[in-house]
């Protein structure tokens, strides 16, 4: 059974569930959000509800190498060296994979951590240089959405993952980032990182937007799990959630272990692009298995380049995004053939709140709250935790 769009109707998650998230997205009609708080309602700003737990993930498995070819890439996409091992994802599904690319050939391997194997070819699609698209049997839509560009040794795409949420097997296109130039220092782990995530179950989604620091050389976490989105020297002292970081079973994986609940850890990893960095969290809730979990976090700066880039959402679109100052915009394909454009409006998040952020103002009349973030080339896009925009998350690789 094949699932394009897995998100249907979604509630808000009870404080029952174990975990925090971040979720967003852009509708076809154009993507909003309000400033400064997580939930958002068509009418008034809520309270959150969910707890802020992270999950405690698998254990990941031991990498295999194999040697890659070069491929005449453009500058953009080509990696500056090439070396044996593959790249790990972190998909938004909440699994943690392996690729290999075989760019000589052509061809791909995507590994789970049960070892099955999905494999195929890629090719560069002529009407967008620099992204790729992948070919599997478990593609059957009318439009490829599959598809992935590169810069250095990160990649930004979608692929037909398994669907956390179905009791059978089925796949669905999700985003996903990976990279092989996961931190091996602990040291320097250390930054304040804005932070998007989302939780979805069988029925439920939701978002959790937040900016936490890691310092002490990488061995503490601090996040701010305030409804209101504050910078971490902004955030009320009471809700500070401390972790204590140390290595994980794999090189390049780390365990955040939080000090009140030493029972609820999580693994991470954080991925360098161009000398910036990017926060990694895929999986499963502890309590359910069906129950998907992902996290991405961006270095905190004020700095908000305009630019284009290509990028997927997590109801299965692939879309190319303008950013700019005060707005974006972005056209996208459905995996059912049809098309939409999208247009945001920016507003800040106030005095106390982020500065790598940016709340998107202009749906609010219809319920659709959404917040931006860049950093490290990546633009996401997430949505507020409300029913409405819960779970949807929107990540681009800018060019």
């Amino acid at each position: 059974m094949r699932v394009d769009r897995i998100f249907a109707a979604w509630v808000v998650l009870a404080a029952t569930t174990l975990l925090g998230c971040g979720g967003g997205s852009q509708g076809g009609t154009g993507a909003a959000a309000p400033t400064g708080t997580q939930d958002q309602s068509a009418s008034a700003v809520g309270t959150q509800t969910t707890s802020v737990a992270e999950p405690k993930l698998k254990h990941e498995s031991g990498l295999s190498a194999d040697a890659q070819g070069e491929l005449a890439l453009r500058p953009l996409a080509l990696s500056p060296r090439v070396r044996d091992e593959p790249y790990r994802v972190f998909a938004t599904n909440g699994s943690r994979l392996t690729l290999k690319l075989d760019i000589v050939a052509k061809t791909y391997e995507m590994t789970d951590a049960a070892g099955d194997v999905a494999a195929g070819t890629f090719a560069e699609d002529p009407a967008e240089p620099g992204t790729y698209v992948f070919t599997s049997p478990r593609i059957t839509a009318i439009t490829n959405t599959a598809r992935f560009r590169m810069a250095q040794d990160t990649i930004v795409g979608a692929f037909p993952f398994v669907v956390t949420q179905s009791a059978t097997t089925a796949y669905g296109v999700q985003p996903f980032v990976a990279s092989r130039a996961l931190e091996p220092s602990q040291v320097a782990l250390d930054g304040v990182y804005n932070r998007f995530g989302t939780d979805v179950s069988a029925t439920t989604a939701t978002s959790n937007i937040s900016q936490f620091q890691i310092s002490g050389g990488g061995m503490t976490l601090i996040r701010c799990v305030h409804n209101t989105i504050y910078r971490i020297e902004t955030c009320p002292g009471e809700a500070r959630q401390t972790w204590t970081i140390s290595p994980g079973a794999v090189n390049g994986l780390w365990t955040m272990t939080e000090n009140a609940n030493p029972a609820n850890s999580a693994s991470f990893a954080v991925a360098r692009l161009g000398g910036q960095k990017i926060f990694l969290i895929a999986g499963k809730l502890a309590t359910d298995a069906m129950a998907s979990v992902f996290r991405i976090g961006l270095s905190e700066s004020s700095d908000w380049p305009n630019g284009i880039g290509y990028g997927s959402s997590t109801p299965g679109s692939w879309g190319r995004v303008q950013v700019l100052s005060t707005e974006s915009s972005r056209d996208s394909a459905a995996s059912d053939g049809t098309t939409s454009a999208a247009h945001n409006i920016f507003g800040t998040m106030g005095t106390m709140g982020p500065l790598g952020m940016r709340a998107i103002t202009n749906g609010a009349p219809a319920g659709m709250y959404y917040f931006a973030m860049q950093g490290a080339r990546i633009f996401a896009i997430v949505g507020a935790n409300n029913p409405n925009t819960g779970g949807y998350l929107q990540i681009n690789l800018m060019d």
